[in-house]
């Protein structure tokens, strides 16, 4: 395998960067600031049953968020990757210039063929698309629930812990796969909640 310096340092550098965007980025991104803006005031305040309820729908919120991101992440990389590695396998069988060893180019073929396969079969038989929807609309799901309660002012902050647990078990079980029991899948908050 005749590779040039060159193309090492590229292929070195190339996940590297990806990677190093990928950190800035997510450590950075927003997500959610305005609810948690607006639900810190109900936290602050004196009343202990409102304060409870806010920190318990904001720290729900911050941590499906913070899940559907993570998961969102394995999905699309181990897709991409697969995508990317089947691409190669491709490339390097077709360039005369790349690999000059016929017996390498193949090997590596393979490889690459190999390692694709693997990323669509570990992302399928885990679930990770289903994993990340299910943190995803959970996270939707606790803002709606996060911006009725500043709606009502808090008013009967307890009403609305019903609902918070109704869609922390719709997502564990959506999490838990296709075979899982089903729960009712109203997760909304009471009509009357607040009022």
């Amino acid at each position: 395998m005749n590779v040039r310096p060159r193309q090492t340092l590229l292929l070195v550098l190339a996940p590297c960067i990806v990677v190093a965007g990928w950190l800035c980025f997510h450590n950075n991104w927003p997500r959610g600031e305005a609810l948690g803006i607006a639900l810190q005031t109900a936290i602050a305040q004196g009343d202990a049953d409102k304060s409870l309820v806010a920190r318990l729908i904001w720290s729900n919120y911050v941590e499906t968020r913070a899940d559907a991101s993570r998961w969102s992440g394995i999905y699309w990389g181990f897709t991409f990757t697969a995508a990317l590695f089947s691409a190669l396998a491709a490339l390097i069988l077709k360039f005369e210039t790349l690999l000059k060893n016929e017996a390498a180019k193949k090997d590596v073929a393979a490889i690459l063929s190999v390692a694709a396969a693997l990323l669509i079969t570990v992302s399928t038989s885990g679930d990770f698309h289903q994993k990340w929807q299910a943190n995803r609309v959970a996270a939707a799901q606790l803002e709606q629930i996060g911006y009725q309660f500043l709606s009502a002012d808090g008013a009967e902050p307890r009403r609305y812990l019903p609902a918070v647990g109704r869609v922390l078990l719709v997502r564990s079980v959506a999490i838990a796969g296709a075979d899982a029991p089903k729960p009712e899948p109203d997760a909304a908050v009471p009509a009357d909640a607040g009022r």
